[in-house]
C-alpha cells in the first residue's frame, strides 16, 4: 500500500518529524511527503530513509485563487455567526492598514455570497465552480506518479492541500485527515473537499465534525495529539530538563511565572500586561522568591506578523529574576515550525511552571495536558474596537468549549490577573479535575502515545481499502 503525507505548514511537520510518525508509518507501506518546493531540501535531510520518496509540488497563489480564498467562506456560511471569521471580515473592511479597492472588494464578496446562499441553486453551481479552480494538472500528475492508496491531509483549508485533495477525488484515492489544531473546524471556514475517514484529536472534533459535516461515528479514528507526545516524555523524565532555568539565568531551584505570548494581531497591548507582569514580579507581589519567563510568539519576532516596538520593550525586561525564551523558529523549512529542541525546551518551561499565562493559544491545552494551573489573559488595557480587542478571543467557538469545562481562570483586568495568580499560588490543585477532564474531551487520552494510535488507526483504514 502506498500513502501520500501532505506537508504544508510547520505545526504539520512538527507532529511528523519529531514523533517518528512517518517512520513508522513506512511499517505499514510505501511513504511518500508532498511538499512545498523550497521545503523539500530540509524535509530531506530530517527523514533521510525513513519515507520512500519527497516530492515538491509547485503551487504559487494567483491573484484569483486569494480572492476565492476569502470569498468561498461568504458562500458556504454566513459568517456573522462565526465570531472568528466575522472579525477577519471586519479587519479587511475596516483596517486602514487595507486599501479602500481591498475594502471595497471584502464587502462586494461578502454581499455576493448573501446573494447566492438563497438563489436556488447558487450554492450548487459554485461548488462546480470552485471544483473546477482547485483542479490542478501537477497535481493529479504528482498523486498518479505515486499510485497513492491512501492521502493524509492535516490542513484541508491551506490551497496546496485543496488542490492535492481535489485531485484525490477525482483519481479516487482515500482522503483521511488529520486536521491540524483544535480551532481548524470551526476557525477556518467550511473545507471544499471533504475527507473519507478522520483521524481525530478527540471527542470534541468527532461531534464539530458531526455537526458541520454530518461526518458519522463509523468515519472518526479517536487519535490524540502527536506532537504532545513530547509532553508526555517529559513528564515521565526521559526529556526532562531540570537545570534548563540555570541555563536561562534564573535559579532552577525557585518557582517562575511562565507567559507566552500571542501576536499583537490578537492581543494589541499584551506587551503592556506582561511589563505589568515582570514589574510585579520584581516587587515580590508573588513572593520574594518568583521569577518570570516570557515567551514571544514566532510572529513577534517577524515585521509583517506584528508590532516590531514590542521587542524593544520585551528587550528591557531581563533581569535576575526575568527572563525571555525567544523560540528558535526554522522558517526556512515552512512557516511555524519549530525545531525540536525547541519543542522539548517549550515543553519543559510548560511542565515546570507554577502557572502559565497565555491570552488562548494551543499553549493552554498544552499546560492542561502536562497539568498546569492556567491563566488567560484575554483582556485589554486601552479601549480598542471589538475586531481588535483581545477580548473577541473568548467567543472564538474553540476557546469557549475549553473555558466552559472550567479548567483555566479567565481574568478581565490587572487587579483580577494578580487575584487568579495568588490563588493559584496558594492552592495549585484548584481547577485540576476540570483541567484533565478537558484533556480527555479535546485530546482524548493524556498518555503519550497519540503517534502509537494514529499508526494503528491508519493500518485499520488500509485493511478496508484491500
Amino acid at each position: 500500500m502506498k500513502i501520500a503525507y501532505l506537508i504544508s505548514h510547520g505545526h504539520t511537520a512538527r507532529g511528523a518529524l519529531q514523533t517518528g510518525l512517518l517512520k513508522k508509518l513506512g511499517r505499514l507501506g510505501e511513504v511518500h511527503v508532498v511538499a512545498k518546493p523550497d521545503a523539500v531540501e530540509s524535509l530531506q535531510n530530517q527523514l533521510g530513509q525513513d519515507v520512500k520518496a519527497i516530492h515538491g509540488y509547485d503551487y504559487t497563489l494567483s491573484s484569483s485563487d486569494q480572492h476565492l480564498s476569502v470569498f468561498r467562506m461568504h458562500v458556504h456560511q454566513n459568517i456573522k455567526k462565526n465570531p472568528a471569521l466575522w472579525e477577519k471580515h471586519l479587519w479587511r473592511t475596516r483596517s486602514k492598514s487595507n486599501t479602500w479597492k481591498r475594502r471595497l472588494l471584502n464587502y462586494l464578496f461578502f454581499y455576493a455570497g448573501a446573494l447566492i446562499r438563497v438563489v436556488p441553486g447558487g450554492k450548487s453551481l459554485f461548488y462546480r465552480i470552485e471544483a473546477k479552480g482547485y483542479y490542478k494538472p501537477d497535481a493529479v500528475r504528482i498523486l498518479s506518479s505515486i499510485e497513492a492508496d491512501l492521502l493524509i491531509s492535516t490542513r484541508p483549508v491551506d490551497e496546496m492541500e485543496i488542490c492535492m485533495l481535489e485531485a484525490a477525488r477525482r483519481l479516487g484515492i482515500h482522503r483521511s485527515f488529520y486536521i491540524l489544531s483544535w480551532d481548524n473546524i470551526t476557525s477556518k471556514g467550511v473545507f471544499p473537499v471533504s475527507g473519507d475517514t478522520y483521524l481525530t484529536w478527540g471527542p470534541i472534533m468527532n461531534k464539530e465534525l458531526s455537526e458541520y459535516y454530518k461526518v458519522p461515528e463509523s468515519k472518526t479514528y479517536n487519535t490524540g495529539v502527536t506532537h504532545f507526545d513530547i509532553h508526555a516524555q517529559v513528564r515521565e523524565g526521559d526529556l526532562l530538563q531540570v537545570n534548563l532555568l540555570d541555563q536561562m539565568g534564573l535559579d532552577s531551584k525557585k518557582p517562575y511565572l511562565f507567559f507566552t505570548m500571542s501576536a499583537s494581531y490578537y492581543a494589541p497591548n499584551e506587551i503592556d500586561i506582561v511589563e505589568w507582569l515582570a514589574k510585579a514580579v520584581e516587587d515580590n507581589r508573588f513572593g520574594n522568591e518568583m521569577q518570570l519567563v516570557i515567551r514571544p510568539h514566532m510572529a513577534n519576532l517577524m515585521a509583517d506578523r506584528s508590532d516590531q516596538s514590542w521587542l524593544t520593550r520585551l528587550n528591557k525586561l531581563p533581569s535576575k529574576r526575568v527572563t525571555l525564551d525567544v523560540p528558535d523558529s526554522d522558517n526556512s523549512l515552512l512557516t511555524w515550525y519549530m525545531k525540536q529542541d525547541d519543542m522539548i525546551k517549550l515543553s519543559n518551561l510548560i511542565h515546570g511552571s507554577s502557572i502559565c499565562l497565555n491570552s488562548g493559544s494551543t499553549i493552554s491545552i498544552e499546560a492542561a495536558y502536562l497539568n498546569r494551573p492556567i491563566i488567560l489573559t484575554s483582556f485589554d488595557i486601552s479601549d480598542f474596537p471589538k475586531w481588535q480587542s483581545a477580548r473577541r478571543l473568548l467567543e472564538y467557538l474553540h476557546l469557549k468549549k475549553f473555558i466552559s469545562f472550567g479548567g483555566c481562570a479567565v481574568v478581565q483586568d490587572l487587579k483580577s490577573l494578580e487575584k487568579a495568580i495568588n490563588r493559584y499560588l496558594e492552592e495549585p490543585s484548584l481547577h485540576e479535575v476540570n483541567r484533565l477532564e478537558a484533556v480527555e474531551m479535546e485530546c482524548f487520552k493524556n498518555d503519550g502515545k497519540a503517534t502509537d494510535r494514529f499508526v494503528k488507526n491508519v493500518s485499520e483504514i488500509l485493511n478496508g481499502l484491500k
